[in-house]
Formats: structure tokens, C-alpha cells, sequence
């Protein structure tokens, strides 16, 4: 059902999604139109597989980032299914009714990180039928905003990798977002922000248990590693 209101009022909360983006944000990213490129050879080389997008996380719109460079509003309107389900916390997006109403339209399933158990258990449930079901999920391995500003493996959540260990099949895919005059984790980028952009396939070991849980988490946060020092090595 929500999937379906979404699809239903994508054709004015798309351009209104794009506006924010490009006339109150004033962000651009020169490498948009070949990263999308890159990204149907993937997909049409990797038909019919659950997409897991991976991502550092430094600024609170960072899948509003994602969604609008990596995707046209055609592609979209065609491919529904590609407009990533996000997974935010209720705290910072979720009291307040029109962020609300946005986020129900914008494919999003919240989580409590601090809720109970059965809270966890449902927002984990709902992720993963998507997921089974062809849907594009969007994650920050990370958890949360790195502190430092760079990417924090040391505090990889493991549930990534058993999204990946549930779905042996899934494709998972790295993208390095990063605005080029963020030094540190912020709530909005700086407007008028130019961003970076790269996107990798990631391949990840799948073993059983927790350990194999642990191995696929953190070939995805060396990916992201990999690609941030592809970054500070340019700017350099």
C-alpha cells in the first residue's frame, strides 16, 4: 500500500524532490549523468537481483543525495522499484506529521534504535520482504554519522550483513557520497554544495552464523574505505 501511494503521487513529489534538491539546496554533482550510466550496465549485467545499496553517511539527506543522483525522474516513473526504501530513525524523522507524510511517500520504513525488541524485530521484517521482493534498499552500514568524518568501520552494525546472508542472491552495491567542503558530519550539507560521487560493485563472501554476518559487513566498509581514499587522493 504505501509503495502504491508513492508511485501514485511520484508525479508531483518528484518534482517537488527535485527542486529541494536543485533550487533550495543549490547541490550538483558533476559526475550524475556516468555514474547512471555505470549503474544500468550493472543492473542490466545483473537482471533480476535484490539491490542493496551501501553508503557512507556524513549529512541527515544523504539517501535524498543518493536517490537524486543516481536516478532520472524517467527512470523512475518507469522503474518504481528503483527509488530506494530507507531506513531512518523514528526520533529524527518521524515525530513531526508532515516529515512524516514525506517519508510514507519517499519509500521509507522507520526503525527505533533505542525501541523494544518487537519494535526492532517488525522494522527488520518489513526491510527484508521488500528486499526479497525486488526492491532497491538504501543502508548506512555504519549506523549513524561518522564523528570523524571519515568512514567508521569500527562502528559496522552487523544487520547488513545479514540482509546480504538472508538473500544469498542480493547485489550489493558501494556508493561514496561527499560533498567537497565537508570536513566534518553535519545535519544539511552547506548549500550551494558540489558533491562527489562514486559507485562500486561490492562482492561478499557468504558464510553462515555471526561471523559470517561480520565478514559481509566488513567487505562492504572496506569497499567504502577503498573508495574514500580514491577520493582524498584526488583532492590532493
Amino acid at each position: 500500500m504505501q509503495r502504491f501511494w508513492g508511485y501514485l503521487n511520484l508525479i508531483w513529489f518528484g518534482p517537488l524532490f527535485i527542486l529541494v534538491m536543485r533550487i533550495v539546496g543549490g547541490y550538483s554533482c558533476p559526475e550524475k549523468a556516468a555514474i547512471r550510466r555505470r549503474l544500468d550496465a550493472i543492473l542490466e549485467a545483473h537482471p533480476g537481483r535484490p539491490v542493496l545499496l551501501c553508503s557512507n553517511h556524513l549529512t541527515m539527506i544523504d539517501s535524498m543525495l543518493l536517490t537524486w543522483f543516481l536516478f532520472d525522474f524517467k527512470t523512475l516513473v518507469l522503474h518504481f522499484e528503483r527509488f530506494p526504501w530507507n531506513v531512518p530513525e523514528l526520533q529524527n524523522f518521524g515525530r513531526n506529521p508532515l516529515l512524516r507524510f514525506m517519508c510514507y511517500l519517499g519509500k521509507c520504513v522507520y526503525v527505533e534504535r533505542s525501541g523494544s525488541t518487537e519494535s526492532r524485530r517488525l522494522s527488520w521484517a518489513k526491510i527484508t520482504y521488500l528486499h526479497t521482493q525486488g526492491e532497491f534498499i538504501c543502508v548506512f552500514p555504519e549506523g549513524g554519522r561518522s564523528r570523524s568524518g571519515r568512514v567508521a568501520t569500527e562502528n559496522a552494525v552487523y544487520g547488513v550483513g545479514q540482509l546480504v546472508q538472508d538473500t544469498p542472491q542480493t547485489l550489493v552495491l558501494t556508493a561514496y557520497v561527499r560533498g567537497i567542503g565537508q570536513d566534518q558530519y553535519s545535519f544539511f550539507p552547506k548549500r550551494g554544495e558540489t558533491f562527489f560521487l562514486d559507485l562500486r560493485v561490492c562482492p561478499c563472501p557468504i558464510s553462515p552464523g555471526r561471523r559470517g554476518q561480520k565478514d559481509i559487513t566488513m567487505s562492504i566498509m572496506h569497499s567504502l574505505e577503498a573508495m574514500e581514499q580514491v577520493y582524498f587522493a584526488t583532492r590532493q
